[in-house]
């Protein structure tokens, strides 16, 4: 049974102490960014002074979540990511070392009684377990969107501790059915310094009546899509100073619907960079752009932001797009309060800085003036003829 170690690993080295952050991926799939992350955090290690063997039980243990609703693809990326920690530890897989890859549960079955062995009289275990189950009722139909209640953790993992031991014909019950559902509320509920992602790309249309309802409740400014959602959701688990990256459609960087998230990310958090390659990462694709956002706003702080491409629409492969990257193509930069100066508040970095001093300077149509329609028949069917529709006799003037 595991034990929290608190929001990060001490490291020994040059430094007193180091905190390692801690990482999660919410839509997980089947591991690869995690996998990634963790060659990472294994250099940050190592630059620390811990032998890889130590660094690989401590990125388990303390700095890598991933979570998904697909219990297939949960098996795939813990397979992943025990196999890189593996790779830098051959005692990992002894059983002895937490990997916190979860597929998430829901609730809607857990056994009465199970939760009444588990609480054994204890009122504030009862409140947490109850509060839990609540929460995560449906949790397969919501995902990561959920959003769950703090509990003190460690108390409840205590109690698994203490059944383990136990012979208690509902010990088998409880550890099957409640753990794992302590272990994903826990992972939803805790606030990460990194949260890093491939979201799940779903129109309102795609939803069920659950998950619709649910959203435009609960994310009113970015329902239109799954991908907006974990937007916002993934800055809602960030901790005070942390940061999102993730890769995504760019509707919400230009559509007059997504203009109220836009309004609050630009005056509350801040882009911090951003790659913006168009069409052809994904094949023919609808176009992508990847970002990092920090949950702090930073004043004045000029971003790196990179157009892959030349004309809207063009399809590169993305090795292509790779290359143009590296050559540091379509490179602009920008203080994101100029955004805040066109109306609708659209993410167009690429605009000379004159067009944003002319927002900024002068007024707009709309304030000085009420714009009209010029003449118009307004039913050019009803009221307008073609020339061959007239009789010729009716022409005025000659008849040559």
């Amino acid at each position: 049974m595991h034990q929290r170690a608190g929001l990060g690993a001490n490291f020994r080295g040059s430094c007193n102490c180091i905190i390692l952050d801690m990482a999660t991926d919410p839509c997980m799939g089947s591991g690869h960014i995690l996998v990634y992350a963790f060659d990472v955090l294994m250099q940050i290690y190592e630059a620390a002074g811990y032998t890889q063997r130590e660094a690989a039980k401590s990125i388990l243990e303390n700095n890598l979540y991933g979570l998904d609703i697909d219990d297939r693809a949960f098996q795939l990326a813990y397979f992943a990511v025990m196999m890189k920690a593996r790779q830098y530890n051959r005692r990992i897989l002894n059983g002895e070392t937490d990997c916190h890859v979860y597929s998430i549960q829901e609730s809607n079955h857990v056994d009465k009684i199970s939760v009444e062995y588990f609480c054994n009289g204890d009122a504030k275990l009862k409140a947490a377990m109850d509060t839990i189950i609540s929460e995560l009722h449906d949790a397969k139909e919501y995902g990561s969107i959920l959003t769950v209640t703090q509990q003190d953790w460690s108390a409840l993992y205590d109690r698994f501790a203490e059944i383990t031991e136990d012979i208690n014909m509902s010990r088998d019950a409880a550890l099957a059915e409640l753990l794992p559902l302590v272990q994903v509320a826990e992972t939803l509920a805790q606030k990460y310094d990194i949260v890093v992602t491939n979201p799940p790309y779903m129109g309102a249309s795609g939803m069920s009546g659950k998950l619709s309802f649910f959203v435009k409740k609960k994310y009113p400014n970015t329902k239109s899509d799954m991908s907006t959602i974990m937007m916002e959701r993934t800055l809602e688990m960030c901790d005070e100073h942390g940061y999102v990256s993730m890769i995504n459609i760019p509707v919400w960087m230009f559509l007059s619907s997504y203009e109220k998230m836009r309004n609050i990310m630009l005056h509350n958090n801040m882009i911090i960079n951003m790659v913006h390659p168009g069409r052809g990462i994904f094949g023919s694709d609808f176009g992508t752009t990847t970002f990092v956002v920090s949950k702090t706003r930073i004043i004045n702080y000029i971003g790196q932001y990179y157009r892959l491409f030349d004309s809207q629409g063009e399809v590169h492969s993305a090795d292509e797009r790779k290359n143009a990257f590296l050559s540091r193509k379509g490179l602009h930069t920008i203080q994101q309060e100029n955004f805040a100066k066109i109306p609708g508040m659209p993410i167009a970095y690429w605009l000379h800085h004159q067009i944003f001093e002319m927002y900024g300077n002068y007024s707009t149509m709309a304030e000085i003036a009420l714009p009209k329609v010029g003449m118009q028949t307004s039913n050019n069917d009803k009221y307008l003829r073609l020339w061959y529709e007239v009789n010729f006799s009716e022409f005025g003037g000659s008849s040559h």
